[in-house]
């Protein structure tokens, strides 16, 4: 099962460019990448021109000596729908959407991330835009909190309970392991 995100760019007249994918949409994948690989109007601006997307990686453009296809991804190579999976259609390209049409609650949509014209990552998890538009590094650093251990650099993932305990729990050991140093 999908968790199917917007990505989308605040325009300076006040509408919003936005581009679909479909994977991992939650915020310890999208909104971690987001913030750690797209944190430049550039970069923002071509996931927009890309269009829409399996999934979002590191990586926007593939090393052209190789092939990167849906069936034979590259990896850490974001995947396009028009570009690498070969389905060239309009529908496909970046839409201008209002946050109150991707709010719809009934919509298969979890999350929205917007890269705002101040060039800070805000999102809302859909069905809830009437709380406003959150700080993405702060909601991160909240889910971390939450699961009770600090974000791990550079992983972008879902977190199954198995992984929560586990982390927590070396987390936990870790900590005791620093005071019982300190101790010494």
């Amino acid at each position: 099962m999908a968790t199917r995100s917007y990505i989308c760019r605040e325009n300076g007249d006040g509408t919003y460019t936005c581009v679909y994918c479909h994977f991992d949409g939650y915020l310890t994948h999208n909104g971690a990448m987001l913030l750690d690989h797209y944190n430049t109007k550039e970069r923002v601006d071509r996931l927009m021109e890309l269009g829409f997307m399996s999934g979002l990686q590191p990586e926007i453009e593939p090393n052209p000596t190789k092939p990167h296809t849906f069936e034979e991804p590259q990896p850490g190579v974001t995947l396009f729908y028009n570009r690498d999976r070969g389905e060239r259609r309009e529908d496909n390209e970046a839409q201008t959407l209002s946050l109150e049409a991707i709010d719809d609650p009934e919509s298969w949509i979890d999350y929205c991330y917007v890269y705002g014209k101040d060039g800070k990552w805000r999102y809302f998890e859909c069905g809830k835009l009437k709380d406003g538009l959150r700080d993405l590094q702060k909601g991160l650093e909240e889910e971390y909190d939450r699961m009770g251990f600090p974000r791990p650099k550079d992983y972008y993932g879902f977190y199954t309970k198995e992984d929560i305990a586990y982390r927590r729990e070396q987390f936990q050991s870790a900590k005791e392991k620093e005071k019982n140093k300190e101790m010494v």
